[in-house]
């Protein structure tokens, strides 16, 4: 098991899913199936099509995707690929082998690096990915890596 799959987990057994505070049930959206794309560089950009789906999801599962690589040191592709990626609470995710036209068109309009993360929407994304993977704002662990043995495959 990954370490970043570990916390996660970790997370989910201590918390549950019901108080997480941005699971779907907790909020309107939309369908919005002709502008996936432009729905989710908006996302990534400024934040204010966070309740357009499935381009949200897109843009949620890059950020997500984003932060493992950077903060875990994996591979950004593979990440995106996982099928638990979302780990069951988006019902819109797909994965990257599932939509890779759409993840294309999306990483090229916003390459990783051009990810607005002190918007409004994705400072409270960022947030929320941070307090799922038990990481704190500075990208340190809130877990001492050296106590951990579990990390073996």
């Amino acid at each position: 098991m990954k370490e970043y799959e570990y916390r996660r987990t970790v997370f989910y057994q201590l918390r549950g899913h019901e108080n997480f505070e941005d699971e779907h049930k907790n909020f309107n959206y939309t369908i919005e199936p002709h502008s996936v794309i432009e729905d989710a560089v908006t996302y990534l950009l400024d934040g204010s099509s966070y309740l357009r789906f499935p381009g949200a999801a897109r843009a949620v599962a890059i950020a997500v995707a984003d932060l493992i690589a950077r903060e875990f040191n994996e591979d950004f592709f593979t990440v995106l690929n996982q099928k638990d990626l979302m780990n069951g609470n988006d019902p819109f995710f797909k994965t990257y082998d599932e939509d890779r036209s759409t993840y294309d068109a999306i990483l090229t309009s916003v390459p990783r690096n051009k990810i607005i993360w002190d918007s409004p929407r994705m400072s409270i994304t960022e947030r929320l990915i941070r307090e799922e993977y038990m990481l704190d704002h500075h990208g340190l662990q809130t877990l001492p890596r050296d106590e951990w043995n579990y990390l073996q495959d």
